[in-house]
């Protein structure tokens, strides 16, 4: 009898071809820092002094073809044993390419981007923590909140209005307040201002700024915040110095420090106990185990079994790590080290509510529901070929779809870049790159077919919980067509292998250890040459 296949065992071939490979020289070891330059020059090409030289201006285009040339070579070059790091070292170089495009060639990174900064007046003394607002409230503002996901493919009703340019004269254009309709109680301080501060002068200050910029994905307090985040509080857009932005009419509620802790925490708990579920569930298939979707399944109906598993460990994945944000940064680390960039309303939901799908279908969906921690990127490169390029109005409907073809096009080749550089047997173009591929596919036929619908004035006579009903439909049905694309290639890379939790309490109990985490995780690597050398994270 063949013995019984183990995640163990599976990593430990993994780590057998790893060495095979390094040893035969097809692939090298991504080592830490030498690797990873692309980011650190993008940040040190931001900390140049504000000048109007025209050298530091055009300076962007061969930084940013080097940029390209690191992080390609190193997706083309390297490889890790552990499959977490495998998938990032294609995930986070196609990122750092199409992020860097974002800040310095769709738009120019040191001139059009702001943020909202306290400022100081003469007659009031320095207060370290600037924008930190110790207010009182809940997170009940945001449960009314939805994003107009992909407006201009909006699946039901009117063509909603286009959003302006997401980056230039961005400081009115910030998330509606609207959404946000509740109390908020006024600091007592009355010497408060601020302002939309552009690249400082100052070294320490533009520092701070430039991390910022380039860390902060999706522009909480700076001019390009998307939506489904908490706009700046009323006193503080009240009270800025710029006349761009305008008073808010609709006061708004955020969630005190005490509150943001305790609904995070208790999110994490709950998603840390249904990782723990499922990391045992999906150990006794072998398709979770990168042994490939022909594998004899543990479960009834295998195929829509699977898929939905592979739904919940990627949402629950996510979750827990998008959750130690709040918990770490604005709860534990606070306002006394990290100043203003621990304000609560710096820390809204990753994930939207449910109700997009029901009110919006496959746009609301990937638009209002699915975490939009890469959507201003997905945005600049679409209004960029769509607007700049192409010459294609927003308005217009080729303008509208070329924009998102654009959008999910930029989404394939990050998640098709992962796939590539892990050590499974994945197909990255036929897998990953065409699940997202095909789906602005769905929503723009959901989308013609809403305004045929309403041409024909049927959408009319159809009562509104059963239009909610077939967008729920459709994306069900949708998902089940497409989402093995995406499911196969995430089981085939072997990243379920991977341990999300140190102590797992089903196992424990089951007599199969407590601790699950261990092993080297790190050790330093000497190249042929000094810069050559560095760490080299092997996982646990």
């Amino acid at each position: 009898m063949a013995a019984a296949i183990t995640a163990r065992g599976v990593l430990d071939q993994f780590l057998s071809e790893y060495h095979a490979a390094i040893d035969a020289r097809e692939y090298q070891p991504f080592v830490w820092p030498h690797r990873a330059l692309g980011p650190y020059l993008l940040i040190f090409y931001l900390l140049l002094p504000p000048s109007p030289s025209p050298v530091s201006h055009y300076a962007r285009y061969p930084l940013f073809a080097l940029i390209i040339y690191l992080s390609v070579t190193a997706v083309h070059d390297c490889r890790s044993p552990a499959v977490t790091v495998g998938y990032g070292i294609g995930l986070l170089n196609a990122w750092t390419i199409l992020w860097s495009a974002t800040l310095i060639i769709f738009n120019d990174g040191r001139r059009d981007y702001r943020r909202i900064e306290r400022q100081e007046r003469p007659d009031e003394a320095p207060d370290v923590q600037g924008l930190v607002e110790n207010i009182q409230g809940d997170t009940s503002a945001l449960e009314g909140s939805t994003t107009d996901g992909l407006k201009l493919l909006h699946p039901v009703g009117e063509l909603p209005e286009p959003e302006p340019s997401v980056t230039n004269d961005l400081a009115p254009k910030l998330q509606s307040p609207e959404i946000f309709a509740a109390q908020e109680p006024i600091p007592s301080s009355s010497q408060e201002a601020y302002t939309w501060q552009s690249l400082p002068d100052n070294i320490v200050h533009r520092l701070d700024f430039v991390l910022d910029l380039v860390t902060n994905f999706r522009g909480l307090r700076w001019t390009h915040q998307g939506p489904g985040t908490y706009p700046p509080p009323q006193h503080v857009r009240e009270t800025l110095t710029n006349p761009e932005t305008p008073p808010s009419l609709h006061p708004n509620k955020y969630p005190s420090y005490r509150t943001l802790f305790t609904s995070n925490l208790k999110s994490f708990v709950l998603c840390s106990l249904t990782l723990d579920t499922l990391k045992y569930v999906t150990s006794l298939d072998p398709y979770f185990l990168a042994q490939g979707q022909s594998t004899p399944s543990p479960f009834p109906v295998a195929h829509t079994t699977r898929l939905t598993l592979s739904l919940l460990f990627t949402f629950a994945s996510l979750l827990n790590i998008f959750l130690l944000a709040p918990l770490v940064l604005a709860c534990t680390f606070g306002p006394r080290l990290l100043g203003p960039h621990a304000s609560t309303w710096l820390y809204p939901p990753f994930f939207g509510p449910l109700s997009s799908i029901a009110e919006k279908g496959l746009a609301g969906l990937w638009g209002g529901w699915w975490h939009q921690l890469f959507r201003y990127a997905f945005e600049a490169a679409g209004e960029f070929v769509g607007g700049k390029l192409l010459r294609l109005s927003k308005k217009s409907t080729p303008g509208s779809i070329a924009r998102v073809l654009v959008a999910f096009f930029c989404s394939g080749m990050l998640h098709a870049c992962a796939s590539y550089t892990v050590l499974g047997d994945t197909h990255p173009i036929r897998g990953s790159f065409l699940f997202f591929a095909l789906q602005p596919v769905g929503i723009i036929a959901q989308r013609a077919l809403s305004i045929y619908l309403k041409q024909k004035g049927y959408r009319e006579a159809i009562p509104p919980w059963m239009r909610k009903t077939g967008n729920v439909l459709v994306v069900v049905l949708w998902c089940r067509v497409t989402g093995p694309l995406i499911a196969d290639e995430f089981a085939a890379s072997g990243i379920w292998l991977y341990e999300p939790l140190p102590v797992s309490l089903i196992r424990g109990v089951r007599g199969e250890g407590w601790w699950r985490w261990g092993g080297q995780w790190v050790r330093w690597y000497s190249g042929d040459r000094w810069w050559r050398s560095g760490l080299v994270f092997l996982g646990g």
